[in-house]
């Protein structure tokens, strides 16, 4: 029993991008380099790897504009590139983008948080203790995060800080002060 193609390209991609570790690569620099044309081909098999890369304690960053201005596609616009970085090199683009991936991370848990909240207290949902428990389990993961400005400012901006989350500071620091007597 052989492998299928898709996986030849996944197996392609996976070794060019170990083997291109730590350099911004373009869907167009992949396709010239894997000889798999850019397209939905391609693109399904960097989805699979970046699932690898993270099995492996590797990381396949998001697709973001080249740090590099002056890099532009023929028509004129930035170019979208990744980076493969192996476990144990990452630097402060590899941070940006982890913090990045966990804001957007955050997003979706908020918006679960919202949704199954609404879901729970709804007397015609269809299954309102399930709802329940994953808005508590939203909960719980939104309470715990609340609590990395704490880290310092260079891992969160003050101004990314939501309004609960400042309200919630200033309301322990409250707390936490000494009664003027």
């Amino acid at each position: 029993m052989g492998f299928t193609p898709a996986e030849y390209d996944v197996a392609d991609v996976m070794l060019w991008l170990r083997g291109n570790h730590g350099r911004e690569v373009s869907y167009a620099d992949i396709a010239a380099g894997v000889r798999i044309p850019d397209g939905s081909r391609l693109r399904q098999a960097v989805r699979v790897v970046r699932d690898i890369a993270a099995r492996r304690g590797d990381r396949l960053q998001r697709f973001a504009p080249s740090a590099d201005p002056a890099r532009r596609d023929a028509a004129g616009r930035r170019v979208f590139v990744t980076r493969y970085m192996l476990s144990g090199h990452g630097d402060e683009f590899s941070a940006r983008d982890a913090m990045s991936a966990a804001r957007a991370a955050m997003t979706a848990t908020k918006d679960m948080h919202r949704a199954t909240t609404y879901e729970a207290a709804n007397p015609h949902s269809i299954a309102r203790t399930e709802f329940a428990a994953m808005a508590q389990a939203a909960d719980e993961c939104i309470t715990k995060v609340a609590g990395l400005d704490t880290v310092g400012p260079q891992v969160v901006r003050q101004e990314n800080t939501s309004l609960l989350t400042q309200m919630i500071a200033e309301m322990e620091a409250r707390l936490t002060e000494p009664a003027a007597g």
